[in-house]
């Protein structure tokens, strides 16, 4: 089972380019590269596998390597001094990992299923960027989307109830969700239940308690573990925003 959140691949690329068939072709990093250009680029990397469980890389690691997701999702966490963990949340298809200032990794990246991703080395990444100052402007538009990203997770954390925090998590995550035509928004959660509470701050119990409370009121349906369909969001929408 995985989450995904799939465009369609590029009908421009040939069957032998590298990059033929990648799912995640106009939401990566690189989709603002011409096929030769793009060519060049997949070519300086590697795939990567990790099966359900597998760090990417632990907080403290030497920052030695970039990835793009493909496939599957990764839990991002970090450890507090006192032994507790935070997830600070997680990554999906087309999400960028391994930038930053500093020479290590600032958090743990685990695959919480089956895991693709491509994978560059930091300096061949950054040689490439210097070379193609319009994916650097790319890489600038994924930043401020993380950036705004982390300022609502602040929000969510500070302010918002446990209902609050709930609904908005699941409209956030049937947006990273594939979407089946004449179905009900589809909400797919591949993280077990520790995770969304740890990222949510809140208890396992709670989370329990609030899918509960959401299901009676008619708001979503729980079609398994991992599988939630949304029945009224315009509902689940007032409910995160505060609203009865």
């Amino acid at each position: 089972m995985q989450v995904r959140n799939l465009a369609a691949a590029d009908p421009h690329l040939e069957g032998d380019h590298p990059c033929f068939g990648c799912p995640v072709r106009e939401l990566a990093v690189c989709n603002t590269l011409a096929q030769g250009e793009l060519a060049a680029f997949r070519t300086s990397g590697s795939c990567r596998h990790l099966g359900a469980g597998d760090p990417l890389c632990w907080q403290g690691d030497e920052a030695t390597h970039v990835y793009t997701v493909t496939r599957g999702a990764l839990r991002l966490s970090k450890l507090l001094v006192d032994g507790r963990r935070q997830v600070t949340g997680f990554a999906f298809p087309g999400d960028f990992l391994g930038v930053t200032m500093e020479d290590e990794h600032p958090f743990t990246a685990e695959a919480v299923c089956e895991v693709e991703l491509c994978q560059f080395s930091r300096r061949r990444f950054d040689a490439f960027v210097d070379s193609h100052p319009h994916m650097e402007r790319r890489l600038y538009s994924a930043a401020a989307s993380e950036l705004a990203a982390a300022r609502d997770q602040l929000v969510l954390l500070g302010r918002k109830t446990a209902t609050e925090r709930l609904a908005s998590f699941l409209l956030e995550m049937a947006r990273r969700s594939d979407q089946s035509p004449g179905e009900p928004l589809r909400v797919m959660l591949p993280m077990p239940r520790n995770d969304i509470a740890d990222y949510l701050g809140l208890r396992i119990e709670t989370i329990s308690r609030e899918l509960g409370v959401l299901k009676t009121s008619g708001l979503v349906r729980m079609i398994g573990v991992h599988e939630i369909w949304i029945l009224d969001r315009r509902g689940l929408e007032q409910r995160s925003a505060g609203g009865q």
